[in-house]
């Protein structure tokens, strides 16, 4: 019998972080299935996590591929029924991978969010209960990678479109598969629902490697204009892997996404730049009010345009099973 649950680790250069993860869920759950893929080329993971061969999968890259392969390459070689990822920094509830194992038997969902907490106790991502997600959270549910369950056959159809996406040099496939790869299944009429479980909490929170265009942070000020961009295009390249039955919500999700843009790209000023907040502020409004009464109209365009898009996505979601 296949069995329910595995966990998935892409790993880069954190041997001391692999390791410490592996040997406590070796040690608290010997019964999960484990996969590490180490991205290298890195000895000192290997070295890390010998004292565990034969208890995990351990598959080393002999070029570091980057994040968005090594995720493809989890999803598509999982051979249980689901796959909840991990960061190589992270630390696995033993509970909480109880709990979601149940919750999975009993649920059977295509894409599950669950709880993040970081290193705080603090809870980052998800719902007090479960419950049915909706579009219009999508980027909310899946941003964050760790502790994100997938169905492996629901995955695994979506890896034409990511890896097509990747092949063009995709910047949104690069840096954010997991999105793409939710987005397919939620507009290919998978069950996407909340779990109330952490499986993944924060552990070491190491700085992302993971680098914009411009050579700073992915979510630097330059970097979200570049996504914003990089996302329109997969959106309208998702078309083509999509019936047509789904393209008007594909449209109304692209809708939502972009409108997002300008608040993703305030949190990344705020962060990186907060001495240029005010001054952007300022412009912004001696801008506005040059055209008060165009913008007052374009804004009230944008929210009809918004809330006819959520209408569509909210009315395109599953009931989720008690």
């Amino acid at each position: 019998m296949t069995a329910t649950l595995s966990i998935g680790i892409p790993s880069y250069r954190r041997a001391d972080d692999v390791a410490r993860q592996v040997a406590g869920m070796v040690d608290a759950l010997p019964d999960l299935p484990v996969t590490v893929i180490d991205d290298g080329p890195d000895e000192a993971v290997a070295q890390a996590l010998a004292p565990f061969k034969g208890r995990i999968a351990l598959h080393r890259h002999a070029t570091n591929l980057g994040y968005a392969v090594t995720f493809a390459e989890l999803l598509d070689g999982c051979d249980t029924t689901h796959i909840v990822l991990s960061a190589d920094d992270d630390l696995c509830d033993p509970e909480g991978v109880h709990a979601l194992e149940q919750m999975v038997q009993d649920d059977t969902p295509d894409f599950a969010s669950t709880w993040f907490v970081d290193a705080s106790g603090t809870r980052t991502r998800g719902r007090d209960r479960r419950a049915a997600l909706s579009l219009t959270d999508l980027r909310d549910a899946s941003g964050h990678a760790p502790g994100l369950v997938y169905s492996a056959k629901a995955a695994r159809a979506a890896l034409p479109f990511l890896r097509a996406r990747l092949d063009a040099g995709c910047y949104a496939a690069r840096t954010y598969p997991q999105v793409l790869v939710v987005a397919y299944i939620a507009l290919s009429g998978g069950r996407c629902v909340w779990l109330p479980v952490a499986p993944v909490r924060e552990g070491r929170a190491h700085p992302p490697a993971l680098q914009g265009p411009n050579g700073h942070g992915y979510d630097s000020p330059a970097a979200r204009l570049t996504e914003a961009e990089a996302f329109e295009a997969a959106f309208a390249a998702m078309a083509d892997f999509l019936p047509a039955a789904a393209h008007d919500r594909l449209d109304a999700l692209r809708l939502i996404h972009r409108q997002d843009t300008y608040r993703r790209f305030m949190r990344a000023l705020r962060k990186h730049h907060p001495e240029l907040v005010a001054d952007w502020l300022t412009g912004s409004l001696g801008y506005l009010r040059a055209s008060w009464a165009r913008h007052m109209r374009d804004l009230w365009s944008s929210k009809r345009a918004r809330a006819r898009a959520e209408s569509i996505l909210r009315e395109s979601g599953h009931d989720t099973r008690r």
